[in-house]
C-alpha cells in the first residue's frame, strides 16, 4: 500500500468514528447538558436580582414534564406537580439561601430505551441561609423521557445521605 491510500484509509476511519460517536452520544450529551443546566440555574449569587431569580427558577422548571412525580423520601411525601407549581417551590426554596452553589456527583445515565432512560446521583448545596452557612448532600433517582425533541424529567426521587 502506498502513504495516499494509508491516508484515505485513517481519514475514513476517522470520519467513521466521529460520525458514530455524534450519533450514539446525541441522547446522553442533551441529558448533560440538563443537567448542567441545573447547577447553573440552580445556584445563586448573594445580592441575586429578583428578575434573574424569576428566569432560573424558570429555566428550571421547563426541565420538568407537565406534570412530574416527585417524591422526597425521607419526609414520606410524594406528589405530582404541575411546571407552574414546580417553578414556584424552586422560587421559594432560592428564597431561603442568600447564597447558594448547587452541584452534581457521580451521575450516571442508564440505557437509553425507547426515548427514556433512569439518571442517578448526588446533589451537593453549599451555601448560606440567613448568615449561617448550609451543607446538604442528598441522592437522587430521576427518570427521563424525550418529549418534543426535549430530555424531561418525569420522575425525581430524593433520598438523603445517611451519615457512616
Amino acid at each position: 500500500m502506498n502513504n495516499k491510500t494509508i491516508i484515505v484509509a485513517v481519514v475514513i476511519a476517522l470520519v467513521a468514528g466521529l460520525a458514530t460517536w455524534f450519533w450514539w452520544s446525541g441522547d446522553e450529551r442533551a441529558i448533560r447538558k440538563q443537567l448542567a443546566l441545573i447547577e447553573e440555574a440552580g445556584s445563586k449569587v448573594e445580592n441575586e436580582p429578583p428578575m434573574e431569580a424569576l428566569v432560573k427558577a424558570t429555566q428550571m422548571a421547563a426541565l420538568f414534564n407537565d406534570p412530574c412525580r416527585l417524591t422526597v423520601e425521607m419526609a414520606h411525601h410524594e406528589g405530582s406537580y404541575a411546571r407552574k407549581q414546580i417553578q414556584d417551590r424552586i422560587l421559594l426554596v432560592r428564597s431561603l439561601f442568600i447564597q447558594v452553589a448547587v452541584t452534581l456527583h457521580d451521575t450516571a445515565i442508564g440505557r437509553i430505551e425507547n426515548k427514556t432512560t433512569t439518571v442517578r446521583g448526588t446533589i451537593r448545596l453549599r451555601g448560606k441561609a440567613t448568615g449561617e452557612p448550609i451543607a446538604d448532600i442528598q441522592e437522587f433517582k430521576a427518570e427521563m423521557a424525550k418529549i418534543d425533541g426535549k430530555w424531561l424529567f418525569t420522575s425525581v426521587t430524593i433520598v438523603e445521605v445517611l451519615e457512616r
